[in-house]
């Protein structure tokens, strides 16, 4: 006798594909703000396992691309800055601790406010950018060198001077106000009130010049608004307040087929899936928005998309316990000497658990992974960067892990241009949108803006959102249970019982 498996359909208003950052912000924002049943649904076993989990925590604020020939990413940066105030900071009062603080009379910018829950670490962000006669200029003796490392100088003074000095008042006619980009263009001057160092990084900077052999040399040293920030709780609070407003999650999901109606524009009729438990499904919605990361090349053919996709792999170094307790990067005009470091704090059986993570620049590109390289992503430049800042001893004292993350950019018709901001495309004649979230740091804007993008797409009655987030016992034990811990903080435990 032939077993008939039936297959459930079932029907929402808003489906999306993608249950990392961009797909979890999208669907908290359009739940708050909109009566529509909506439903996220996620390959992995829980949300945020992927790219989204794996990243250094970084938040950005525009500090690492004040440099770019282009201010276009940095001007992104600042815009979602902008956002998160307005849009986040009144909502997750106890959380989305980033607020406006009067810096002088009736003067206004953003800072950090210290909270015990807060997302981001009120310990700032060191920018250390090297001088003329630093090791990337003496190593190297070429002029051409030294003058793109100053005219990168005077782009990062100028730019975060302009955005987060004493030239732009935030706080105008009653809101929160970034600087437009003709404003951080039109930078004068490079008196910045910004920079500011300390003994400790004062010390790095000398141990770092020493290992080469040189007297230390001139550095910029910035106090940037960048920090640290708690992927894992940011993620599971936005989930917990998107369940409190009605969102379903679906982890462990499989899409076998998108049923498309060609005729016209291209339309979706159903998504053809199979559950957790490997149980088919049928899923049908008004809108379908697709915010995948890792897995959204088969989805390209079928929809059309016409941005060209790139996949990166980054190595990612953990250190535990931490190598110091000071944020800081290394911004450079040669790649070789990119560094990151910064300081992520997390509980563990009850246990605080301070750790580094150390990260660089270098990435490999997508080319050598469609060609089935397996190969681990080079660590070493970031360990023999690590060695020449705190010594071998310190460094390899403590508990060392690597990993690498794989994100999904697009790039622009410049093949080798990486680009770094969001993307968004929608045809207004079809029932579905795609995003890509850049980095983690823009979800503010990316769930923003694709809630504008959506209000052109499908109709529906926006609603007033709750003042406050207050979500109950259960509401965030769901969420606590759906979000995976970030990656770091799992090889930590799991080491714990080797």
């Amino acid at each position: 006798m032939t077993k008939i498996q039936a297959s459930q359909i079932e029907y929402v208003d808003a489906i999306i594909i993608g249950g990392g950052i961009a797909g979890i912000s999208i669907a908290e924002f359009l739940a708050r703000h909109s009566r529509l049943s909506i439903k996220v649904l996620e390959s992995a076993s829980q949300l945020g396992t992927f790219a989204s989990g794996k990243l250094e925590g970084w938040f950005h604020t525009g500090a690492l691309y004040s440099g770019h020939d282009d201010a276009q990413t940095f001007i992104n940066c600042v815009n979602s800055l902008e956002d998160a105030i307005n849009l986040y900071s009144s909502y997750f009062t106890e959380q989305c601790n980033i607020a406006l603080t009067e810096t002088k009379p009736n003067f206004f910018t953003p800072a950090v406010i210290p909270k015990l829950n807060g997302w981001f670490n009120d310990r700032p962000v060191y920018l250390i950018h090297p001088g003329t006669n630093s090791p990337e200029i003496s190593l190297s003796g070429l002029k051409s060198d030294s003058v793109q490392m100053e005219i990168q100088r005077n782009r990062v003074l100028g730019r975060l001077e302009t955005a987060y000095g004493q030239q732009h008042n935030w706080y105008q006619n009653g809101n929160c106000l970034a600087p437009i980009y003709a404003q951080v263009e039109a930078y004068e001057g490079l008196n910045c009130s910004l920079r500011h160092s300390t003994e400790t990084i004062d010390n790095l900077c000398s141990q770092f010049d020493n290992s080469y052999g040189l007297e230390k040399s001139n550095y910029e040293i910035i106090r940037t608004l960048d920090s640290s920030m708690n992927t894992s709780a940011i993620i599971k609070d936005l989930v917990a307040s998107a369940l409190s407003q009605g969102v379903t999650f679906e982890t462990g999901v499989v899409i076998d087929k998108l049923l498309i109606d060609r005729y016209g524009p291209i339309q979706i009729k159903s998504i053809l899936c199979r559950t957790q438990q490997g149980f088919p499904k049928r899923l049908k919605a008004k809108l379908f928005i697709f915010a995948v990361g890792k897995g959204f090349e088969p989805f390209l053919s079928d929809l059309q998309v016409r941005a060209k996709l790139k996949r990166s792999r980054s190595a990612m170094v953990v250190a535990q316990p931490a190598l110091t307790d000071t944020n800081f990067v290394r911004m450079s005009t040669k790649k070789k000497f990119h560094f990151n470091h910064f300081v992520h704090t997390c509980e563990i059986e009850e246990e605080k658990c301070v750790y580094s993570m150390l990260a660089d620049s270098s990435y490999t590109n997508d080319d050598l992974i469609n060609q089935g390289d397996e190969d681990e992503v080079d660590i070493e430049p970031i360990l023999e960067s690590a060695e020449r800042y705190f010594g071998k001893d310190q460094l390899y004292s403590r508990n060392l892990f690597s990993y690498e993350c794989v994100k999904t950019e697009f790039i622009s018709q410049e093949e080798q241009k990486r680009r770094y901001s969001y993307w968004i495309e929608s045809n207004p004649q079809s029932n579905y949108l795609c995003v890509l979230p850049g980095k983690f740091s823009f979800f503010p804007t990316v769930a923003f803006q694709v809630y504008q993008r959506i209000k052109t797409l499908i109709n529906f009655d926006e609603s007033v959102p709750k003042s406050t987030f207050t979500p109950d016992i259960k509401v965030i034990e769901e969420a606590n249970q759906l979000v995976a811990d970030s990656y770091p903080m799992k090889i930590i435990t799991e080491a714990r019982n080797w």
